[in-house]
């Protein structure tokens, strides 16, 4: 079971996991659990559990956070010591683990609703292109290991160049073209990056 994430509130643990050990890090589904704390301040045995929660679900969940966020005062040092008083301040960053705390440092404080706003166009670029990640997977399913691995290198060289190395394509008859393949010729993508 990974652990996507996971929140201490007060002795519990409120966790966002997954069991599908195929794809660990692109799940399809996530349960999220209520956890007892364990002596150790790890989370321990399970309380609750609403499984099966789809990713609307959760990009929901985080946009309407997300929207919150961006009506709250920014955090200084002053503002937390001044609320916090004499008592020492906990704060749910102190269980993240270093990569989420670098995440949320790096966002600017004052456009929180920005970084929404992309993550919405994310996805729905993503849900316009699902006929091309279907077809992807089809191809993945199916190839041998050095057509996947140059596969891999021409989506290494899109993510860092914006656009796909020029290549030769072989000419194909006309009538073993995907409907996807010469819909998306047909309609260059126009939408902003």
């Amino acid at each position: 079971m990974k652990k996507n994430l996971k929140f201490r509130i007060g002795s519990s643990w409120l966790c966002i996991e997954n069991g599908d050990e195929s794809a660990p890090e692109y799940p399809d589904s996530v349960s999220v659990v209520l956890r007892q704390n364990q002596s150790n301040g790890q989370p321990g045995r399970r309380i609750e559990i609403t499984p099966r929660v789809q990713r609307n679900a959760i990009l929901a969940l985080s946009l309407r956070l997300l929207d919150l966020a961006g009506r709250m005062t920014p955090e200084t040092p002053s503002h937390s010591q001044s609320i916090s008083g004499d008592e020492p301040s906990r704060s749910l960053l102190d269980d993240l683990d270093a990569m989420d705390v670098e995440l949320v440092e790096s966002l600017p404080h004052e456009e929180p609703v920005d970084f929404a706003r992309d993550v919405s166009q994310s996805a729905k670029r993503l849900r316009k292109r699902m006929p091309i990640l279907r077809a992807a997977q089809s191809v993945l399913e199916q190839c041998d290991d050095e057509t996947a691995t140059r596969l891999y290198l021409m989506l290494v060289a899109a993510d860092m160049d914006g656009r796909l190395p020029s290549v030769r394509v072989p000419i194909v008859a006309e009538s073993s073209w995907s409907p996807c393949f010469e819909q998306c010729v047909r309609t260059p993508d126009t939408t902003e990056h």
